[in-house]
């Protein structure tokens, strides 16, 4: 929990330092979010998609920083098979649908080609750092397991995007840093990496 509060400290300052910085930027946007399952065991875990849903603040020009909230939604599937008393499989699998919602809170620095300050109508950049993934709810879809989702999952990546006049498009990749689950109620605790692509709307509210 420390590591949360200390994340969300830093995502305040940051928003609340927008009225002393030159260049400022919302972005509202969502789209697509998959899942890229490193261990598979014997759950047959596998990511399918999911979306993302949220608003970003950006600071700075050429180099900036950038925090935000994102609405995450992640689906897995993942099978379940019997076992007797010698940990012998038996039985037939049975497929079900593991689905979280997080809040996301990245806190990413960048570099974009052009200087924004000539308002170029059409622009690159690019981003990386880490992201926060804080659990609000989750369902396994199956009431006869037992199973606690880690409060808060952490990644690193990195990503990129185009800025064309009042929009954008970004596609990124962050990687695991911890697995999903509490304890060990599956045979196999997942890492999940998560690649998107998002669009949406630059609201510029400074220069």
């Amino acid at each position: 929990m420390q590591h949360i509060r200390t994340l969300l400290a830093g995502a305040a300052v940051l928003c609340a330092s927008i009225t002393n910085t030159q260049a400022q930027e919302v972005r509202l946007g969502g789209g697509y979010s998959g899942s890229n399952v490193r261990e598979a065991g014997l759950e047959s875990w596998s990511g399918r998609a999911g979306y993302l849903l949220g608003a970003d603040v950006i600071l700075g020009n050429i180099w900036f920083v950038r925090s935000g909230a994102h609405l995450h939604v992640r689906n897995l599937n993942y099978s379940i098979v019997g076992t007797d008393g010698n940990g012998n499989l038996f039985g037939t699998d049975q497929e079900f649908r593991y689905t979280a919602r997080s809040l996301r809170v990245p806190i990413h620095a960048g570099f974009r080609l052009i200087d924004p300050i000539t308002e170029p109508a059409f622009n690159l950049y690019f981003f990386g750092g880490p992201t926060a993934m804080m659990t609000l709810s989750t369902n396994l879809r199956n009431d006869a397991l037992n199973v606690e989702t880690r409060p808060a999952q952490w990644q690193v990546g990195f990503g990129g995007g185009v800025e064309l006049g009042p929009l954008f498009v970004e596609a990124g990749y962050d990687m695991a840093m911890s697995n999903v689950f509490k304890g060990q109620a599956f045979t196999t605790n997942p890492h999940v990496n998560t690649i998107y692509g998002t669009a949406g709307l630059r609201l510029r509210l400074a220069r």
